[in-house]
């Protein structure tokens, strides 16, 4: 790439709809009815590559209900990228896994607690998610594919004790966020949710022995180089979403420049991490590739 910021790592909303109704999403996209089209969507992937992302992360909604999602995925690795899937695991049956199987290197199951109960309150589900996500996790794990978990800490989790959990799903990275507030997203559910005086720090530290990847909202803010559903590049500025114009109109680095992204924060927070056996790591960070030991348990989990 001739000059400008290269956006290493991109999280790419490419659908807009879930079949969740998690009351801390902060990604429903409420204004956008009619998603890029497949023949539009497929050019995104080496446009991306060619301003130099290495990884693409394909989000939601739910990425899953996006009818063209393997093409894209298809497109993504003729272009060299590396691809990741961010999921409830609802679609994600053996079927539908040997349809992608070969062309995504990373799934990412959502999983905020090991009660079937919370999850259901947290609107994660109808009060069967704990039971889907170990059957998709030892489907995943038979497919050879990379595993990730991603965990959000809200007043309803905070103070539970996943250890066991997790260690049993055996991802090879935990992520840990804390409840983000985004105006017009999930505002009207933070004053219930939001983690208070330390909760967030809290669950960290009873979870330290399997060296998750942490994320408080500082960290978090401006620090993804995220896409909506529409190829537009759009941050978290002063609580609420600022989109810039859709990449396939003005180019990644134009697009970047008026959307805004810190990359220095994306370091910071061990966003570039080793995605791929062999990969070149950037940053000095411990929490980068936390990978998690087999079995906590045996180190006193």
């Amino acid at each position: 790439m001739n000059g400008g910021v290269e956006p290493v790592s991109v999280n790419w909303h490419i659908w807009p709809w879930c079949n969740y109704r998690c009351r801390f999403c902060f990604a429903h996209f409420k204004g956008i009815c009619t998603p890029l089209s497949m023949n539009q969507a497929v050019k995104i992937p080496e446009i991306l590559r060619k301003a130099g992302t290495e990884k693409l992360t394909l989000a939601g909604g739910e990425p899953t209900l996006c009818s063209h999602l393997r093409e894209v995925l298809q497109a993504s690795k003729e272009a060299g990228l590396t691809t990741m899937i961010i999921s409830n695991g609802t679609r994600l049956n053996k079927t539908y896994l040997s349809t992608i199987a070969d062309l995504v290197d990373w799934i990412a199951l959502s999983v905020d607690s090991a009660s079937e109960q919370v999850e259901k309150a947290l609107g994660r589900g109808d009060g069967n998610h704990v039971a889907l996500v170990r059957e998709v996790a030892k489907r995943i794990h038979e497919f050879g594919i990379r595993f990730k978990v991603n965990t959000v800490v809200t007043s309803m989790n905070w103070g539970e004790d996943m250890r066991s959990f997790v260690a049993e799903l055996k991802p090879r990275r935990w992520k840990v966020f804390q409840m983000l507030p985004i105006k017009g997203e999930n505002d009207d559910s933070f004053a219930d949710l939001a983690t208070m005086n330390g909760q967030f720090e809290a669950f960290v530290a009873r979870h330290e022995c399997l060296n998750p990847v942490k994320e408080d909202n500082r960290a978090m803010t401006d620090s993804y180089l995220m896409m909506d559903p529409l190829g537009r590049f759009f941050q978290n500025t002063g609580g609420s979403y600022g989109f810039g114009p859709s990449i396939l109109e003005v180019g990644v680095q134009d697009a970047i420049q008026r959307a805004g992204w810190d990359r220095r924060k994306f370091l910071v927070r061990g966003g570039h991490y080793q995605w791929r056996p062999g990969g070149k790591v950037i940053a000095d960070d411990k929490e980068i590739f936390g990978v998690l030991r087999e079995r906590g348990r045996e180190i006193g989990c």
